[in-house]
């Protein structure tokens, strides 16, 4: 059984930390400790995901954000470092976690989102999974105020590597990779639609490069079925 926790960073102790570069470590080549310390102390939050025997098997750093935008003031969160055992995929505790608090934390602002970069398509595919409206996506050309947003918080993070026309971090230099044989995509998972359009949109997802995406944290905007797989009917 899985459970998650959303801590403060500062509540964190470096035997944690040390399980969760193990954890990177083990599904991305070219890893460094100092950097994902570094990154790590730069967020607010971290989502741990505990299995009863096994451990710390998944974790996920997130950055509070207030971006200007034209001159009006968009508040959401930033996902850095991410990864579950492979051994765990397909388990629905991380997403749970993670929508349980951030959802009831966004209900103080009038617009909240979630600011996301995509260096695999798993990643990629939870917003098809769960969300009616998020950018970019195969079906509909983003909105310039949807770009907008995207563009400021790329340029924000990543001002030298963000490309305003591609819509991806495109890295210089050695950036952590998915390892060989980790989330591989082959002709089946290209019949997905949505995985093909993120080859499409990240050419080069393979080199680390990451996808900038967008969805807005409000329970409207997701399906059905994911209101139902995320949260209790207490929380509905």
């Amino acid at each position: 059984m899985l459970k998650g926790k959303v801590e403060p960073i500062s509540s964190y102790t470096k035997a944690e930390l040390s399980a969760m570069y193990e954890l990177m470590s083990a599904f991305y080549d070219d890893t460094d400790e100092q950097v994902f310390l570094r990154d790590f102390y730069g967020k607010d939050y971290c989502l741990a995901l505990y299995h009863e025997t096994d451990g710390l098997v998944g974790f996920t750093t997130q950055k509070v954000l207030k971006l200007d935008v034209g001159g009006k003031a968009v508040h959401g969160i930033f996902s850095g470092d991410t990864i579950i055992h492979k051994d765990y995929w397909g388990d629905m505790e991380l997403f749970r976690s993670w929508a349980r608090f951030w959802f009831e934390f966004a209900e103080k602002y009038e617009e909240f989102y979630w600011f996301l970069i995509c260096k695999g398509y798993k990643t990629y595919r939870m917003l098809p999974l769960f969300w009616t409206e998020f950018y970019p996506n195969c079906e509909t050309a983003t909105p310039e105020y949807e770009q907008s947003i995207i563009d400021a918080y790329g340029s924000l993070l990543y001002p030298e590597e963000y490309n305003p026309i591609s819509g991806v971090m495109e890295y210089k230099g050695v950036k952590d990779k998915l390892k060989a044989g980790v989330a591989d995509i082959g002709e089946r998972e290209l019949k997905n639609r949505d995985v093909a359009f993120f080859c499409q949109m990240n050419p080069g997802y393979r080199q680390g490069n990451d996808l900038a995406c967008l969805a807005r944290i409000d329970k409207s905007k997701l399906k059905k079925r994911a209101v139902g797989l995320l949260f209790d009917e207490r929380e509905m």
